[in-house]
Formats: C-alpha cells, structure tokens, sequence
C-alpha cells in the first residue's frame, strides 16, 4: 500500500506464513489501493487503508498461492517516522479463510533491506495458520508487499 505526505511515498503489506524456511511470496495489489488522509499540520498526518489482495507464493504448492480478500489498515505520519497496523483476511483455493494482523514502525526490518520502503511483522490471528509469524517489506507505489516466513 502506498501512502504520500508532505512528498514521502510509504508502501506497505503483509502476507502469509509457514514452517518452511526462506518461504516466500507478493501479495499483489494492481495499483488498487486508496487511502484517505487527515493532514494534522505540514508533517503529521492520519492515513486509512483499503487494498484487494491476491497472493502468489514462489512456491505454486504452496496452500496460499492464488488466495484472494481484502486488506485495511491505518497510519501515523509524523517526523519521526510512520507507524502503521492493519490486518487482511483471504480465501484460498480450498475455501480455508487466513486472517493475518501486520505492523510497522521506524526501524522494523523485513525480507529486503531497502531505505524507500516501510517494512514489518505479520502475525496470523485466525485460520489454519493461526500463530505463524513473518516479516514484510512494501513495494513500489500501489503494487503491494514481499513476504517471508520466519
């Protein structure tokens, strides 16, 4: 997901998880994010968040390759970084349903070390995967997040 204040793009998602290691996959977003911003002053803002997701595992055996739903969440911009927690909720092709809670704040790391994106922790809350955990890196504007296991 990605989000503009005062010129700062901050891409965000999240995804799955698996007792695999190095197991990894893109929630795909098609540039169909929104947000809608409540401008504090000139560096601080509240941000709400909308994207469909559609996840695509590296590995197409993977119980999550192809599983569809929706992600929210909300944001914090200040000057010292942004805060950031949403969750998501996807049907895979077997009908299992996988809800998963995600964060982030200034100096979480996730699966790629880049500057220009947020990155965070995903943790499933409801489903078969329930208790798994992962970390997340956004990518560029609109276009969704990387994700791997821990």
């Amino acid at each position: 997901m990605t989000t503009r204040v005062g010129l700062t793009v901050i891409t965000l998602a999240f995804a799955s998880v698996n007792a695999v290691a190095a197991n990894c996959g893109h929630d795909v977003h098609h540039g169909a994010s929104r947000f809608e911003q409540t401008k504090l002053d000139d560096n601080n803002a509240v941000l709400q968040y909308f994207s469909p997701s559609y996840i695509v595992m590296e590995n197409p055996k993977d119980p999550r390759h192809r599983a569809v739903g929706e992600c929210r969440g909300q944001g914090v911009i200040s000057p010292q970084g942004a805060m950031w927690i949403g969750g998501c909720t996807t049907k895979n092709l077997k009908g299992e349903v996988n809800s998963v809670l995600w964060y982030s704040k200034p100096g979480d790391t996730g699966p790629e070390k880049r500057a220009d994106a947020a990155q965070g922790t995903y943790v499933f809350i409801a489903g078969p995967l329930k208790g798994k955990t992962g970390k997340w890196t956004g990518l560029e504007s609109g276009s969704g997040s990387y994700f791997c296991d821990d």
